[in-house]
């Protein structure tokens, strides 16, 4: 018996397209691009509904974040003009904040052709961000640290999620050449970034209020906080998560390190963006490479880079998470952890 194939033009055109799409050193790779819902839960978007303007001073972090991809990605390091209309395009979400957050590939879509699973994963780590803020807002979930706790599995079950050990900013300064470009090329847009990487640590600590009206009263100071003088006088640091939200931090340590872990790789996106030496397929590789450094799938296997000697000498250097005499963590930069450390110094012989 004999079988005959019959290809129309049409579908040899697809034919040919997806060939062309698949192989070798094609600058956007198909991947596969499953995706994964947030834990159902009866809290989801309890922080939304109680501090609509809280959670809307979050969008233009987003915005900024993977607008800087897409700018650097279509018109480079060198297109002062559209970087400028960017800066001037995320102040005014700042001021004005949108409605709603578009996910990575919306903002960004020609970054995301080359570094999807990283986009996906950012925006799978800003779902936990949400549901953490929405378990610490509903007063209806009274074990805050069992229910976190379980969100926090759901989201370590995603083979993207970031990694639970605290690198410090190892990866920032040490991941590879391109280390530091963003920062020190484009000052103001960083400033801003790390100003929003202490505004999410810091709505953290406000949830931390045993009741509604102390935490609205804390979000409103840390609102206007960020509004008058962080955003005035930026970090000079990439803020970590338990320096700035120590309670949040000692209840979530596996978070803090997953949200430091988050906007370091962010920064190293940055980086690599900015860095005119590496050309865009190369651009791809590399992030997709510090994407699996920094990822929980291989964290018990990846041996982090050392902090260079030439790094910035007020960025702190990587510090473990110090172990309690009662058992417990305290992830990197907490303060108690800092007085912990310092005391077990002193019963040393």
């Amino acid at each position: 018996m004999t079988f005959t194939l019959r290809v129309t033009a049409s579908r040899a055109v697809w034919i040919a397209v997806i060939c062309a799409a698949t192989a070798p050193g094609a600058r956007a790779q198909v991947v596969q691009r499953n995706a994964q819902f947030r834990l159902p839960a009866g809290y989801n978007f309890a922080f939304y509904d109680t501090y609509p303007d809280a959670a809307r001073s979050f969008y233009a972090a987003h915005f900024a974040h993977f607008g800087i991809y897409e700018v650097l990605y279509r018109s480079g390091p060198g297109d002062s003009a559209a970087l400028g209309r960017l800066e001037r395009m995320i102040r005014d979400y700042i001021a004005r904040p949108p409605r709603l957050e578009p996910p990575a590939e919306i903002i960004a879509p020609s970054w995301a052709k080359i570094a999807w699973r990283t986009a996906s994963a950012m925006d799978w780590t800003h779902m936990l961000h949400s549901q953490l803020y929405d378990i610490l807002t509903d007063d209806r979930v009274m074990d805050k640290r069992a229910a976190g706790e379980r969100a926090i599995a759901y989201y370590l079950s995603n083979p993207d999620a970031f990694s639970t050990r605290g690198y410090g900013h190892a990866f920032m300064l040490g991941g590879g050449p391109w280390a530091a470009t963003f920062s020190a090329t484009f000052p103001s847009l960083n400033g801003i970034l790390w100003a929003y990487h202490w505004h999410h640590a810091a709505v953290y600590e406000a949830l931390m209020e045993p009741d509604a009206a102390s935490r609205a009263a804390a979000l409103e100071r840390v609102l206007g906080t960020f509004r008058d003088s962080v955003l005035a006088d930026p970090p000079r640091s990439m803020p970590l998560t338990a320096e700035i939200a120590p309670r949040f931090s000692a209840m979530f340590p596996a978070a803090a390190h997953i949200f430091d872990n988050l906007h370091m790789m962010h920064d190293v996106v940055n980086d690599i963006m900015a860095d005119t030496r590496i050309s865009l397929d190369q651009k791809g590789t590399e992030i997709g490479r510090m994407l699996g450094l920094m990822g929980y799938r291989g964290q018990d296997t990846v041996v982090p880079p050392e902090t260079p000697a030439h790094a910035h000498g007020h960025m702190p250097a990587m510090r473990p998470p110090t172990r309690l005499p009662d058992g417990r963590w305290l992830p990197q930069g907490h303060p108690a952890a800092r007085e912990h450390d310092h005391e077990r110094r002193e019963d040393e012989p």
